[in-house]
């Protein structure tokens, strides 16, 4: 390495320690951290969030199918094992989640320094903790918050270390990390091919740096391969064949140009986050009248063009944000700096924190412990854990028997990518639907159509449960009286109560109100002349005595 490359990498910005202005920017961001471990604890557990419990769940039992994606459930497998339900464990899992969130901002703060000061690095952190989206969901129980950790330690690695062996490598080892975790990483190319221009320039463009980094390219691969085969080494399926089903499907609808589905959230977003987005906006004005050397306007273009991908990834909804933003709110320095000279630290400060206060103002309470009862009260109902159906896996530790009906997961289900609920039925002993999404509501409260069920599924909802309390709706049928036979189909084999006050003659044989009999898929004669009879799966399941919490179920967007 050239000496010159040296000296640059460990330049480090002046600043007077006695200036109130750093207290200023620390404080601030201490405040809103402060603001973000108490949503952590209290904030509405989110569809995502469950659906990723589940998969830390079935990963505990062996029964992970799928071994993209997945990675991230390697560091949870402990918690359900744990004391307290499904909501308990999310929420203390969300704490490893604050503690990713925490070095995502050390790192925003110090590649933001390598190219301003202390003050501007730690209010760069604040713009990114500040913006809405990130303070609700920056803690959130998804791969996003690691992902995000991991891709920003190895370019804080890559900008403001020596480009020794060692550390390359462990550069590579972190961005082999993030890729497994999610493949949605690649985005972050260009924040990487910026960084990699700018330390290249920096050191005469020396082979040297070229060789270090062909080794950090190396480590990546190497690490994401090992990692990976380790992972699929335990998934119950051929992981060859999964991975296959998630990069095609991943493919087909990670990128388009003119499908934006969530496009209302992020103007949304944008709107209550006004200091963050000012900012970032002026980035490439700033960029382009900066007297900077061209390497650093490079590469902090490079970490400000993460924003384009609300332009044309698919999945930009507010997790997203916590994502996509780091890189960017780092780019912003450069405006920072410019705002700080002009208004002062603290009214720049100030204005951040206003997107902060916003959200907070904004934020739905409550809903957190619905969700805690509903989930208790599905383990008082049934004892033990059985098969369901619903939107998002709400139950968590009960199994899942239907995809996650996300618009994505519903398009794939609709054409047949996924099983039916008709197959699945086929398959498994599904005795539960737990109504937690607008089309179940639909199927379940409705005779309208339901464009986003199979019409075979639709009918087969209604014909095959009855609700039982709040979301819960059982297998079972409502028999009318009659004076000749009639003939109901079980598509959900198993233990029936006779739950009404008559008796009712089943394939011949009469049970009186209270007994349990023992129905196998397909069609049965059933003789109500006594009266109308009800019939519900289980072996005498009680209603809770605490009425059913009042939607909604979950806090929106």
């Amino acid at each position: 390495m050239t000496a010159a490359f040296q000296a640059a990498t460990s330049i480090k910005p002046t600043v007077n320690h006695g200036d109130r202005s750093y207290l200023i920017a620390l404080c601030s961001l201490l405040i809103v951290s402060a603001l973000q471990l108490q949503l952590t604890f209290n904030r509405a557990i989110n569809w995502d969030e469950f659906w990723h419990y589940s998969l830390t769940v079935l990963a505990t039992k062996g029964e992970l199918d799928q071994p993209l994606q997945t990675f991230f459930t390697r560091a949870f497998m402990w918690v359900p094992a744990l004391p307290g339900n499904a909501v308990d464990h999310v929420v203390l899992i969300r704490l490893f989640m604050f503690g990713c969130e925490l070095v995502t901002l050390a790192c925003v703060a110090s590649i933001a320094m390598r190219f301003s000061d202390k003050t501007t690095g730690l209010l760069s952190a604040l713009a990114y903790l500040s913006a809405g989206y990130v303070l609700q969901h920056g803690t959130s129980f998804r791969f996003d918050p690691q992902a995000t950790a991991l891709l920003m330690a190895s370019l804080w690695v890559l900008l403001s270390r020596p480009a020794s062996l060692p550390w390359m490598l462990f550069a590579g080892v972190l961005g082999g990390l993030a890729g497994l975790t999610t493949i949605k990483s690649v985005l972050y190319a260009p924040a990487f091919a910026g960084v990699f221009w700018l330390r290249w320039t920096e050191a005469g463009k020396d082979r040297a740096y070229l060789k270090a980094v062909a080794a950090m390219v190396a480590a990546a691969a190497l690490t994401f391969v090992v990692a990976y085969a380790f992972h699929a080494s335990n998934i119950s399926e051929a992981s060859g064949r999964g991975a296959k089903d998630i990069v095609g499907a991943s493919a087909e609808k990670m990128f388009s140009l003119t499908t934006h589905p969530y496009w209302r959230h992020n103007v949304k977003g944008a709107i209550f986050s006004p200091a963050t987005t000012l900012l970032v906006l002026a980035v490439p004005v700033v960029l382009l009248r900066s007297d900077r050397p061209g390497a650093e306007r490079v590469a902090l273009a490079g970490l400000w063009l993460p924003l384009t991908t609300l332009g044309f990834y698919h999945n930009t909804a507010p997790y997203y944000h916590v994502f996509m933003l780091a890189p960017v709110t780092t780019s912003a320095c450069v405006g920072i700096r410019l705002a700080t000279r002009r208004y002062g630290t603290l009214l720049v400060a100030l204005f951040l924190m206003v997107g902060a206060a916003i959200t907070m103002s904004r934020e739905e309470t409550g809903t957190l412990e619905k969700q805690r009862l509903l989930v208790a009260a599905a383990n008082e109902i049934f004892g033990s854990p059985v098969g369901y159906f619903d939107s998002c896996a709400m139950l968590g530790q009960f199994p899942k028997a239907n995809g996650f009906m996300t618009p994505w997961g519903t398009e794939r289900y609709l054409r047949g990518e996924l099983p039916s609920l008709e197959q699945i039925q086929r398959e498994r002993v599904v005795p539960l639907v737990v109504n937690d999404d607008q089309m179940f509501a639909n199927a379940l409260n409705s005779k309208a159509d339901v464009p986003q069920l199979l019409p075979s599924d639709l009918a087969m909802l209604r014909k095959s449960y009855l609700h039982f309390w709040g979301p819960f709706w059982i297998a079972g049928f409502d028999l009318p009286q009659t004076t000749a036979p009639s003939i109901f189909t079980v598509v959900v084999p198993g233990l029936y109560t006779v739950a009404s006050g008559r008796s009712i003659v089943i394939d011949g044989v009469r049970h009186e109100s209270g007994t349990v009999v023992e129905l196998e898929r397909g069609p049965h004669k059933a003789f109500t002349n006594a009266g109308a009879a009800r019939l519900l799966w289980g072996r005498g399941l009680r209603i809770p005595t605490q009425p059913a919490p009042s939607e909604p179920y979950f806090t929106s967007f």
